[in-house]
């Protein structure tokens, strides 16, 4: 009876191990790099956003996916007057949510008051579009992120 309630503690044991073995190398858990820094700033993040907010600019982000790994991402963007902004830079990062290195640059065109970027992608699942959109007559980026789901 002695072996059997060693063995089975054993087996036990051991399967948690592998477990816990895999789950620490697959993902470490951290997130954001220093997270107590950034909820420090946090209300920072607050009142960029209010002033974002106060800009009073319409958007539309929309995904189409067109085939096997491939999409597009359609931006529609107004200012106050709705009139649409023409003369204005975009830098889009198309992102997986929990692996950096999968981090990829994306190119939109201005073609009939809106934009568009032609997408690739590696991998099914989600995905995240972030863009920073300079000018307008602000100094500050306007910030737009779009959580898209790759079939």
């Amino acid at each position: 009876m002695a072996f059997m309630l060693a063995g089975f503690f054993g087996l036990m044991f051991a399967v948690n191990g592998v477990f816990v073995y895999f789950a620490l190398d697959s993902f470490s858990g951290v997130s954001v790099e220093d997270a107590y820094r950034r909820g420090l700033a946090y209300n920072d993040v607050l009142a960029t956003q209010e002033s974002q907010d106060a800009r009073n600019w319409q958007h539309s982000v929309d995904f189409e996916q067109l085939g096997d790994g491939q999409g597009r991402v359609i931006l529609n963007l107004m200012d106050s007057a709705d009139r649409k902004l023409e003369n204005i830079t975009l830098n889009a990062t198309l992102r997986r949510p929990l692996v950096d290195s999968a981090d990829s640059p994306v190119e939109f065109l201005y073609t009939g008051g809106t934009y568009a970027a032609d997408l690739k992608f590696s991998e099914k699942g989600q995905w995240d579009v972030v863009i920073l959109i300079e000018g307008g007559g602000f100094d500050t980026p306007y910030r737009l992120e779009k959580r898209i789901w790759v079939k």
